[in-house]
């Protein structure tokens, strides 16, 4: 019978065949990943990711870091709006509902700031002081038709039926 540690160094052994068998089909060296105890180094790897996170276009954010960069521009939005209390959580309902519905997606329908990660304005967000009502308008600009950039149509027929007509023609003329 084997003990733990034979089995744990037959295992080692093992997958250091597989990592060579994968570096020699695929031409790269593969790299040592070293797990160490290190709570700094642990800290630091966190801290760097959550930095990369941050520093991230508006369309790659996650939905959660959305949710809360959404929030803090409500507020911003309320203080320069002078809206109340009601109209606020109108407003936290809506864009949440906004999110969810995958509204403000694209990095058109939101302007965020990237170097400070917080969101500078939403376009297209209107308010509606009669009936208290938040909309999205749609600011894209209707389509151009793909037809109006085609070349125009090339006459058909044969060179000799079109010599032949415009010969008629021009004796019609006549």
């Amino acid at each position: 019978m084997a003990t733990p540690s034979t089995n744990t160094s037959e295992e080692c052994i093992e997958l250091k065949n597989i990592k060579y068998k994968t570096m020699l089909l695929n031409g790269t060296p593969v790299k040592e990943t070293k797990s160490s105890s290190d709570l700094t180094n642990l800290e630091k790897f966190l801290e760097d990711d959550k930095i990369n996170i941050q520093n991230e276009p508006w369309s790659k954010l996650d939905k959660t870091i959305k949710t809360k960069k959404m929030m803090t521009y409500a507020e911003e939005y309320v203080k320069k709006n002078n809206l109340t209390s009601d109209e606020e959580s109108a407003l936290r309902a809506f864009l949440r509902d906004c999110l969810d519905r995958k509204r403000l997606q694209r990095v058109k329908d939101v302007e965020y700031d990237k170097t400070t990660g917080e969101v500078k304005d939403i376009p297209s967000l209107i308010f509606n002081k009669t009936t208290s009502h938040f909309t999205l308008k749609n600011l894209d600009k209707q389509r151009v038709s793909t037809l109006k950039s085609l070349p125009p149509k090339k006459a058909k027929g044969t060179i000799k039926n079109t010599k032949a007509n415009d010969e008629s023609e021009s004796d019609n003329d006549n």
